[in-house]
């Protein structure tokens, strides 16, 4: 009788113990988890992506010298976006464009330089390959968040 309680409180230990180990090891990642449905940022705030319904592209232009952004689907509560686009050059030198659009329809569409311009005279850089794109839209109820890098 000894042998048998003794057997049942091994299988019963092995059941335990493989609960326990799927709890904590075995769960996938789904869709619900707090680290996909919030995106906490640098400077401490807590944000949610954007909708689903709001696509993204950025593509380089014909000329090579500039990046086209592209924003579809853009809800109405919205009412300005701001965007970071941070890449590197071919000579590794680390490289930003920082600006705000004043949402104004569903559809968004700019020419961004890769490089820098003033007085009407612009120096292109060369070997942009990805751009780290960062898009915060704002609306009287708060804002959220878009990130994607792109190839170029």
């Amino acid at each position: 009788m000894n042998k048998k309680i003794a057997a049942g409180a091994v299988v019963v230990f092995i059941i335990v113990f493989g609960f326990v180990w799927w709890a904590i090891f075995g769960k996938s990642n789904n869709a619900n988890t707090p680290e996909q449905t919030e995106k906490v940022l640098v400077e401490g705030e807590v944000m949610k992506p954007v909708e689903k319904s709001v696509k993204v592209q950025l593509v380089r232009d014909s000329s090579g010298k500039k990046a086209i952004l592209t924003i579809e689907g853009i809800p109405q509560k919205y009412t300005e976006i701001e965007y970071k686009l941070a890449y590197d050059t071919g000579a590794g030198v680390p490289r930003g464009v920082l600006g705000t659009i004043q949402v104004d329809g569903e559809t968004y569409e700019k020419d961004i330089v890769l490089g820098s311009c003033s007085t009407n005279i612009c120096t292109y850089d060369e070997g942009v390959n990805e751009v780290d794109a960062t898009l915060k839209f704002n609306s009287s109820s708060g804002s959220t968040i878009f990130e994607k890098k792109f190839k170029l």
